[in-house]
C-alpha cells in the first residue's frame, strides 16, 4: 500500500471527519425537508474540502466516492463560491469526473487552478479523448473502453450510472474505424420495450458510416442484403435465437449482452432464454461482451460459457453521489441513512404524512421517477397525484394527448395526466405512445413518471428523485441487485451532482419487516452479494428438477411457484438439445456429473423433432414438438393465408389440444388459459382476427369495448368482482384499455407467436416449405398478413407508420414481385408529407431512410 492509499485509509477512519461528513449530510436532509439545523462554520467546510482533496488522491473506491460525496454535499450551498470551486474542480479532474467538471463550470466563473490540477486534466483530455467525439470518457469509462479493445471477451459491471450503453455504443465505433466496417454486431436487450430506445440512439450515432444498417428484426430485407452489407442488430434473446436458427442470414462477428444479470436471475422464466441465446450464438465463435450494474463478480458470466474469467472488471466508483432516505408515512417518522457507515442514521421529524404532499414537496421543479410495484398501482396513483396538480400548457404536452386519444381513446387515463406534467410509464404501453412519454420526461415537460419494474430492463430514464412506493415486484420482494439498479437511476450524469432514493411506505403492505431481515437493510447497506448461477452453482436440487423434468415426474418442492417450475422446463429442454447436438457446455456436463443418464438417453431415442426446431422453440416441452412431428395428419391442418374468426379459432383450438394449454398454460398469477374464464380461445380469436388484418389499435379497443357492452359485465381487478359494464364509465374504459394492449403484447406477440412459430417450422420440416401454408407468426409478430407492411416494419418503420406510408404514399415506394421491398425514394416521401399530420412528427427521424433511397 502506498503512502497516499494509507492516509486516505486513515482519514476514512478519522473520527472528526466523520463528525463533520455527518453534519453535512445534516445540513442537506433538512434542506429538503425544509427544516432548521445548524451550519458549518468556516473551519468545518474547508476541512471537509482537504479531506476531499486528499481521498480523490486514493486509487481505493471507498475513498473516491467519499471524496466525491463530500463535494456533491457541499455544492449546493457554496457553488459559487472560489475557495469551493477551486477544491471541487481539482477533485473532479483527480476523480476524472469530466461530466461533474462541466457542471461546475456551468455554474461559476472560470476560476484559478493549481499547476498539477491543470497538467493532469491536460493529459486525461489528450488520451481519454472519446473517438469522433469532442467529450472526455471518466476514469473508469476509460479503463473498461481499453480493455475492450484489447481483448476477445470481456465482462464489466458499475454503477446505475456509469454509462454502460455509452461504453459499449463507443466501442462499436472504433470497431467499425479500425476493422474498416467488416463486423456484424449484435446489442443483446432484455426486451422489446428497450428495442426501440436503443436503435433510435444507435441511428443517431452512425447514420453516417456507409455500409452499416442498423435492425431490429431477425430477418434481413432483401433490399440490404448486397454484397459489403454490415448490420448492427438490437434483438432480445427471442430474436436473436430465431436469427441463429436461419443458416442463410450474415454471420455475427460481436455480440453485447446489456443487463447481463438477467442471464442468471433466478426467478425470472426469461433467465433460460438469455442463456441459450448466447450459447447458441457462443457455438458459432462469436465474441462475447457482458455488461451489467452493480455485479461484484463480473467473471461469472465468463465462467458460464468457459472464457477466461480474467478479462472481467468491477466499477465500484460512481460519477454520480446519491442520498438514501426512507419516509413512514403509516407511523409519520423519517430517516436519512448516512454514508459514515451503516450505524449512522439520521432522524428526520414530519407530521404530515400524505404521499401526494410529499411527492410534490420534494420533486418540485426537478425531474422525478415513482416505482410502483403493479401496473393497476402506477396508473391509480399518478391519476390521484396528477388531479393534485394545476395545468401544464405546452404545444408538446398537447401533441402527445392527441396521439393517445387517436390511437388509444380520449377517455384513457393517460391524457388526465398528461395535462398536469404528469405520466405513467409500463413496458406493454403501445410503442409510439411509450417513447412519447419518454422523449416528454427526458425533456423536462413531464415532472413525475410513475413507473412499473420496466426500468430494471434497462430503459435509461434516470431523474433527480427516485421514489420507491414498495420493496417488491409484484409480490416478491426486492433482491438487492434489482433494488439498486432501480435505485441507481437517482441522480443524472452531466445533469446534476447527486440524486435522491426516496423511500415511502404508504400502506401496510409494503416495507415491512420478515422474520428473516428487516425491510430497511436494503436500504440501509449498499451492498450487492456475488451472483451464483445455478447453472454452475446447482443449488436447491437444481439439476434434480432438470431431471424430474425431462421423466416429466414431480418436482423436488410442491410449493414451487410457476416461474419456478417453467425455469426448470426450460434448462430441460436446453439440456436435451444439448445432448441432441453434442454441445460441450458447463450446463450438460454439471447435468452428466449430478444424474442417472437414463432418462435423458430415453427422451434423445424417442425425439425424432430435429433439434434446430427444438432449439427455436425453449418454451415449448419436446414431447409435444414430437407428438405434432409424429403426426400423419398435418396436411390437412396447414396455416392458410385466408384467414377469419371462425378459421383462426379452429386453429386455436388445434394448438390448443396439440400444446395442452389447458395444463401448460394455466398455472401463475396470470395464465393464458385462466380455469375461472371460459371460452377464451373465442376472446383470442376475435383479438387476433382484428390485429393482423391490420386494424388500427384504435378500433380493437373500440370493437373489444363493444365486446363488453354486449357481455354486460367486467372484472375490476381492484376489487376483485365483477361488476355490470357501463361503457361511458373512464374506469372500464381504462380496464379495457389496458387489457387489450397487454393482450396484444404479451399473449399474441409472445405466447402465440412462439406456438405458431413453432407448427409452422414443424410443418415445413414434415411438408416442405412449399406445402406448409405461411406462418401466422409473422402476422402475430407484425400485426398484420400484408407482406408490404412487413417489410416496411422490417427496415425499422413503426405498424401505425407503415399502414399510413403505404396508403398515402405507395408511390414513393417500389416493391417486386414477391411483394420484397427494393427502393424507397426518400426525397419524394419527404416532400409528400403535411407537416400538420400527427404522420409527419411520427417521422422525425426520418434519418430511418436515408441510407435506402
Amino acid at each position: 500500500m502506498n503512502v497516499i492509499s494509507e492516509l486516505s485509509e486513515k482519514a476514512l477512519k478519522d473520527n472528526y471527519l466523520k463528525e463533520i461528513f455527518y453534519k453535512a449530510e445534516q445540513i442537506n436532509a433538512h434542506k429538503l425537508f425544509n427544516l432548521k439545523g445548524e451550519q458549518l462554520s468556516e473551519k468545518e467546510f474547508i476541512d471537509l474540502l482537504r479531506f476531499s482533496d486528499l481521498l480523490s488522491r486514493s486509487q481505493e473506491p471507498d475513498a473516491q466516492n467519499r471524496a466525491y460525496k463530500i463535494i456533491s454535499l457541499l455544492e449546493e450551498n457554496y457553488r459559487t463560491e472560489e475557495t469551493f470551486q477551486i477544491f471541487a474542480k481539482s477533485v473532479m479532474v483527480k476523480l476524472g469526473n469530466f461530466p461533474a467538471l462541466s457542471l461546475l463550470e456551468k455554474t461559476s466563473a472560470e476560476t484559478p487552478q493549481p499547476y498539477e490540477t491543470l497538467f493532469t486534466r491536460a493529459v486525461k483530455e489528450t488520451y481519454q479523448k472519446i473517438p469522433n467525439n469532442e467529450n472526455t470518457f471518466t476514469d473508469p469509462q476509460y479503463t473498461i473502453f481499453e480493455s475492450l479493445k484489447n481483448s476477445n471477451h470481456y465482462s464489466f459491471s458499475g454503477p446505475t450510472s456509469l454509462g454502460k450503453s455509452f461504453i459499449i455504443n463507443a466501442f462499436i465505433g472504433y470497431l467499425i474505424k479500425e476493422h474498416r466496417g467488416t463486423d456484424n454486431i449484435v446489442i443483446l436487450v432484455p426486451s422489446r420495450a428497450l428495442i426501440n430506445q436503443t436503435v433510435v440512439k444507435l441511428k443517431e450515432e452512425f447514420k453516417l458510416e456507409e455500409g452499416y444498417t442498423v435492425l431490429a428484426h431477425p430477418t434481413v430485407p432483401p433490399m440490404f442484403k448486397r454484397e459489403g452489407q454490415r448490420y448492427i442488430f438490437i434483438f432480445t434473446p427471442e430474436r436473436l435465437i430465431s436469427y441463429l436458427s436461419d443458416s442463410n442470414n450474415p454471420k455475427i462477428d460481436y455480440l453485447f449482452v446489456d443487463e447481463a444479470h438477467k442471464t442468471v436471475a433466478l426467478k425470472d422464466t426469461r433467465s433460460p432464454l438469455y442463456y441459450h441465446a448466447i450459447s447458441q450464438a457462443e457455438q458459432k465463435s462469436v465474441k462475447l461482451y457482458f455488461a451489467s450494474p452493480n455485479i461484484r463478480n463480473p467473471e461469472a458470466f465468463l465462467q458460464l460459457f468457459e472464457k477466461s474469467t480474467d478479462e472481467s472488471i468491477a466499477i465500484k466508483t460512481s460519477p454520480v453521489a446519491q442520498n438514501r432516505y426512507f419516509l413512514d408515512l403509516v407511523n409519520k417518522k423519517g430517516l436519512m441513512f448516512s454514508d459514515v457507515s451503516d450505524d449512522y442514521e439520521i432522524p428526520l421529524e414530519f407530521s404530515n404524512n400524505d404521499k401526494d404532499f410529499w411527492l410534490d414537496e420534494l420533486g418540485r421543479d426537478c425531474k422525478n421517477i415513482v416505482y410502483c410495484n403493479s401496473k393497476a398501482n402506477t396508473v391509480n396513483y399518478a391519476l390521484k397525484f396528477s388531479k393534485t396538480r394545476e395545468d401544464k400548457e405546452n404545444s408538446k404536452l398537447t401533441e402527445v394527448i392527441n396521439l393517445v386519444e387517436e390511437h388509444l381513446h380520449k377517455k384513457y387515463y393517460l391524457i388526465d395526466c398528461l395535462k398536469k406534467g404528469v405520466a405513467f410509464h409500463f413496458g406493454n404501453l403501445p410503442q409510439l405512445i411509450r417513447e412519447k412519454v419518454e422523449q416528454l420526461f427526458e425533456r423536462g415537460l413531464i415532472d413525475y413518471l410513475f413507473s412499473t419494474s420496466t426500468l430494471l430492463e434497462g430503459v435509461n430514464l434516470p431523474a433527480k428523485n427516485m421514489f420507491i412506493l414498495s420493496n417488491k415486484i409484484g409480490l416478491s420482494g426486492f433482491i438487492d441487485i434489482d433494488f439498486w439498479n432501480l435505485a441507481g437511476r437517482a441522480g443524472r450524469m452531466t445533469k446534476e451532482m447527486s440524486g435522491n432514493i426516496i423511500c415511502m411506505k404508504v400502506d401496510d403492505k409494503n416495507w415491512n419487516a420478515t422474520k428473516k431481515s428487516d425491510a430497511l437493510d436494503i436500504i440501509r447497506h449498499k451492498k450487492i452479494k456475488d451472483i451464483q448461477p445455478s447453472i454452475i452453482k446447482g443449488e436447491k436440487n437444481f439439476y434434480k428438477n432438470i431431471d424430474n423434468s425431462l421423466q416429466g415426474s414431480e418436482f423436488t418442492r410442491k410449493d414451487a411457484s410457476q416461474n419456478e417450475k417453467d425455469i426448470w422446463d426450460y434448462y430441460a429442454n436446453i439440456t436435451l438439445i444439448h445432448a441432441m447436438q453434442q454441445t460441450n457446455s458447463i450446463l450438460r456436463n454439471s447435468f452428466i456429473e449430478k444424474n442417472d443418464l437414463k432418462a435423458l438417453e430415453k427422451l434423445k431415442k424417442e425425439i425424432k423433432t430435429p433439434s434446430k426446431i427444438l432449439s427455436s422453440a425453449l418454451t415449448i416441452k419436446a414431447k409435444y414438438q414430437n407428438a405434432i412431428f409424429s403426426d400423419n395428419s398435418l396436411q390437412d391442418n396447414t396455416l392458410t393465408s385466408e384467414f377469419d374468426y371462425d378459421i383462426i379459432l379452429e386453429k386455436l383450438e388445434l394448438l390448443c389440444d396439440y400444446y395442452e394449454w389447458d395444463v401448460e398454460e394455466s398455472g401463475g398469477t396470470k395464465p393464458m388459459i385462466p380455469k375461472k374464464i371460459p371460452h377464451i380461445l373465442r376472446y383470442y380469436a376475435v383479438l387476433m382476427n382484428s390485429w393482423i388484418s391490420s386494424n388500427p389499435l384504435k378500433m380493437i379497443i373500440t370493437n373489444s369495448i363493444k365486446h363488453y357492452r354486449e357481455k354486460g359485465e367486467i372484472f375490476e381487478e381492484d376489487t376483485r368482482e365483477l361488476v355490470p359494464f357501463v361503457s361511458n364509465n373512464p374506469k372500464h374504459i381504462n380496464i379495457v384499455v389496458n387489457e387489450v394492449i397487454t393482450d396484444i403484447e404479451n399473449i399474441l406477440r409472445f405466447k402465440l407467436k412462439i406456438y405458431f412459430d413453432n407448427y409452422y417450422n414443424i410443418l415445413v420440416e414434415k411438408l416442405g416449405e412449399e406445402n406448409a401454408g405461411v406462418n401466422w407468426a409473422d402476422y402475430l409478430e407484425y400485426g398484420t398478413s400484408n407482406q408490404q407492411i412487413i417489410e416496411l416494419q422490417n427496415i425499422g418503420i413503426p405498424r401505425h407508420l407503415s399502414q399510413y406510408i403505404l396508403k398515402n404514399h405507395e408511390n414513393c415506394l417500389t416493391f417486386d414481385e414477391q411483394d420484397n421491398l427494393s427502393k424507397i425514394n426518400y426525397q419524394l416521401l419527404e416532400s409528400e408529407f403535411d407537416n400538420t399530420k400527427h404522420e409527419y412528427q411520427e417521422c422525425q427521424e426520418l434519418s430511418l431512410f436515408e441510407n435506402i433511397e
